[in-house]
């Protein structure tokens, strides 16, 4: 009897032990399936450490940028392309951790929990993700930079979608240079500027001082400032560029006047200022989709009027991706609210159910309407009476703002410019910079047209 209920025991333990192995299992393919799938460990996906079982991805206008192909990953015909989107769509060998063929492999694998990839092995393909980019308009861009290194993104600012994300410097993922690691030219090559640069904003942030300085209701707007070639303080001097005389706010950012915008900072106070700039996303987590973005910082220094000055004037520590540059421009063109970026409209499985798709997502309001609409008066004048609508076509209607930003006293500033077409048509803000470029107005304006012009002549 006593030898029976030991066998029971036994038996029940056994039970025991196989449901919770069971349960383990269960648990690990829900939560880690995905990545053993996706491993390069997987034949059905990988060969020789290369990913090559994987669905097509696409451009907004259908073209495809990336494919499996008689057992290989290839990519878009034109090597101009292939190297303008290699931060979005991503290399075969894992290079880029931020792009579409790294973040969305589980997508282009076709795995899901219940059916693994069913999809694979039936119809030889996973799915396909469609994205918003203009492959063409892209290629403008990479060409607009001739080769030095930068950033430039454009999204349409009533719907999210990101019509342009070019990084450089990048490569032909199809031809990888041999010398890639130990070529300075390629030195951060594998980091997507767009979303995971983080730049000193330079004069571009005289925009968001200027909200502050509306929204404090202390008559900023109206009260003349006295420009003598710099911002005087007990702690040192925030010098200017010129030399600019009485002006009041709105002919200060037009001539980008940093003696005025440092007394402005100085007035508005350091929490204003930052509640101002977190309102447009600093400090804030900022998504694109499974794409990481560095998150742009900022540290108004309280008690300390050079630095709060210099803080004011986009330099001190603040740091900003071009991402977020576009996306403030865009809460600005739109009334205040941002709409929330997206690089993949759709991705459809191979048996066409289509399993995510993107729709415009407004995020918190940034500015009131009021102060949206004073703003873009502001950057409308910028080039009424600075760099000139001749550089758009016809009823563009541009506004914007250039930015020269410090980084090391021995270096060249970033050249910067963010704006926007105040255009029902064309919705677009943009947002470029040119490492080491000098003038904005001079140096990133113009490659910020070029590509905005692309994307309208492809419209028209």
């Amino acid at each position: 009897m006593k030898s029976a209920s030991n066998r029971i025991k036994i038996m029940w333990i056994f039970i025991a032990l196989s449901l919770a192995g069971a349960a383990f299992l269960l648990f690990g393919i829900i939560t880690q399936g995905s990545t053993w799938a996706t491993s390069s460990r997987n034949a059905h996906l990988y060969l020789n450490g290369t990913l090559i079982g994987a669905g097509n991805i696409t451009d907004a206008d259908g073209n495809i940028l990336c494919a499996t192909k008689d057992g290989s990953r290839t990519f878009h015909e034109d090597s101009e392309v292939r190297s303008a989107l290699l931060h979005v769509v991503g290399d075969n060998y894992g290079y880029i951790a931020s792009s579409i063929q790294n973040q969305y492999r589980t997508n282009l694998s076709g795995y899901n929990s219940i059916m693994g990839v069913w999809e694979l092995s039936n119809f030889e393909q996973g799915s396909e993700v469609n994205l918003s980019v203009k492959s063409a308009a892209c290629k403008a861009a990479y060409e607009a930079l001739g080769g030095r290194k930068g950033a430039v993104c454009v999204y349409n600012y009533k719907t999210g979608a990101v019509l342009v994300s070019v990084s450089t410097p990048t490569y032909d993922p199809q031809n990888i240079p041999e010398d890639i690691d130990d070529n300075d030219a390629y030195d951060g090559v594998y980091i997507n500027r767009v979303n995971m640069g983080l730049y000193p904003p330079g004069s571009t942030f005289k925009v968001i001082t200027a909200a502050a300085a509306i929204d404090s209701g202390k008559g900023e707007t109206e009260k003349d400032f006295y420009c003598d070639g710099a911002y005087h303080t007990s702690y040192g001097d925030v010098k200017c560029m010129s030399e600019h005389g009485s002006l009041q706010m709105k002919e200060a950012l037009a001539k980008s006047c940093n003696a005025a915008f440092a007394e402005i900072a100085n007035d508005v106070g350091a929490d204003a200022l930052q509640k101002t700039a977190e309102s447009f996303g600093y400090n804030q987590k900022v998504t694109l989709g499974k794409l990481g973005v560095y998150t742009s910082t900022i540290k108004a220094a309280k008690d300390d009027a050079l630095e709060l000055g210099w803080a004011g004037i986009g330099q001190s520590t603040t740091l900003v991706t071009p991402l977020l540059q576009t996306r403030i421009m865009g809460a600005i063109a739109n009334g205040g609210v941002p709409v929330e970026p997206y690089l993949v409209q759709k991705v459809t499985s191979a048996s066409g159910f289509v399993q995510e798709t993107a729709s415009a997502k407004e995020g918190k309001r940034a500015l009131s309407e009021e102060t949206a609409r004073e703003v873009k008066s502001l950057l409308r004048n910028n080039f009424e009476v600075q760099y000139g609508d001749w550089y758009f076509k016809d009823g563009m209607n541009p506004c914007g703002k250039s930015g020269t930003a410090e980084t090391d006293p021995d270096k060249t500033p970033h050249a910067w410019f963010t704006g926007f077409l105040d255009n029902e048509q064309y919705p677009y803000a943009f947002a470029v910079i040119v490492e080491e470029g000098g003038s904005g107005s001079e140096v990133a304006l113009p490659v910020a047209a070029q590509v905005v012009g692309a994307l309208v002549d492809s419209e028209s």
